[in-house]
């Protein structure tokens, strides 16, 4: 079997590099699949191996595929040919974070910057690294060296604020996410951000918030479910309702939409069946979800199904137990 793949496989790419070698060279290369890319690169990489943009055009197929191992090859191999490309260094570094290699990632940044002192992607990725490794100090060095360059660059004032927000400053974090959509009028996730803190303190801007999130992209159900809970948490239950169906409408699998319209079928509406319905549904989209059986152990007791309100709440407490453990 894997002869013949490699047989498919060399194949593909003679007819690509036919293909390419032709006289009008007209092929699409952004319609091709990523096998048929890498088949295409392999030729033209062949033909010119010392090009360094064609193994960083190679790496970033492979990364986007999950083969860090191949990208990592190929983006050296592309510092290797040409030394002065700060994006070479940039996707060096993802690629080593994402096998974990961090400090490496850092060692590649570093170069980055060596390379451009006021490259603003390649410290704009520095913080975002820091960031998801909660260093704050660097996360703050590297968006301090962003506006030092950019003092309208609206992702810094974001990330700033969400480093404020992580760290308990949330007037400041609020206050740095609207300098973010003062600079960038569209920017979804500050709008969604703000949504969310606002939410947090019961506040109805909250609302506003999520209503512009949503306008800036009418297919962002995590805004739609947070505004719908906002609703729910505070009496509006047909708005909640409302909101939860324009979830489902868009991502019938919604597992935490399922639910919400199951709790509120049956706190409110003691609508039992369409409760159980619901809460049925949430499980099938989730297996772990050990809420909704807890609910639906609830509901099988109001209908005197007592030997499955039983195992579902022995469910419920083991998913649960699990989860928490972790």
């Amino acid at each position: 079997m894997n002869k013949v793949l490699r047989i498919l496989s060399f194949v593909m790419i003679m007819v690509v590099f036919a293909a390419c070698s032709s006289k009008d060279d007209k092929i699409d290369f952004n319609k091709l699949s990523n096998e048929e890319k890498i088949a295409l690169l392999d030729a033209r990489i062949k033909e010119n191996p010392k090009d360094a943009a064609l193994y960083f055009q190679r790496a970033t197929i492979f990364h986007e595929m999950g083969n860090t191992k191949e990208a990592l090859f190929n983006v050296r191999k592309a510092i290797e040919f040409d030394k002065k490309k700060v994006e070479y260094y940039i996707l060096e570094a993802d690629v080593f974070f994402e096998r974990g290699e961090t400090s490496m990632a850092f060692d590649a940044l570093n170069q980055a910057i060596s390379v451009d002192k006021k490259n603003l992607d390649a410290h704009l990725r520095m913080a975002e690294i820091s960031l998801d490794l909660q260093d704050y100090n660097r996360a703050m060095e590297s968006l301090k060296n962003v506006l030092d360059i950019d003092k309208v660059n609206a992702k810094a004032y974001f990330m700033r604020g969400m480093i404020f927000k992580e760290t308990g400053d949330t007037l400041r974090a609020v206050e740095d996410y609207k300098k973010a959509i003062e600079y960038k009028s569209d920017y979804e996730q500050v709008f969604e951000e703000l949504g969310n803190l606002y939410a947090v303190k019961g506040d109805g801007l909250a609302v506003d918030y999520y209503k512009s999130t949503i306008n800036i992209n009418p297919k962002n159900v995590n805004a739609m479910y947070n505004l719908g809970l906002f609703y729910q948490e505070n009496g509006a239950i047909q708005q909640a309702l409302d909101m939860y169906q324009r979830v489902l409408k868009i991502n019938p699998g919604y597992a935490n939409a399922i639910y919400a319209v199951g709790y509120i079928n049956y706190e409110e509406k003691k609508d039992y069946n369409t409760a159980l319905d619901c809460f049925n549904k949430t499980i099938k989209a989730d297996s772990l979800y050990y809420e909704a059986y807890g609910s639906r152990a609830k509901v099988y007791q109001k209908l005197g199904k007592t030997a499955e309100a039983k195992q579902d709440l022995q469910t419920y407490e083991r998913i649960k137990n699990a989860v928490t453990q972790r």
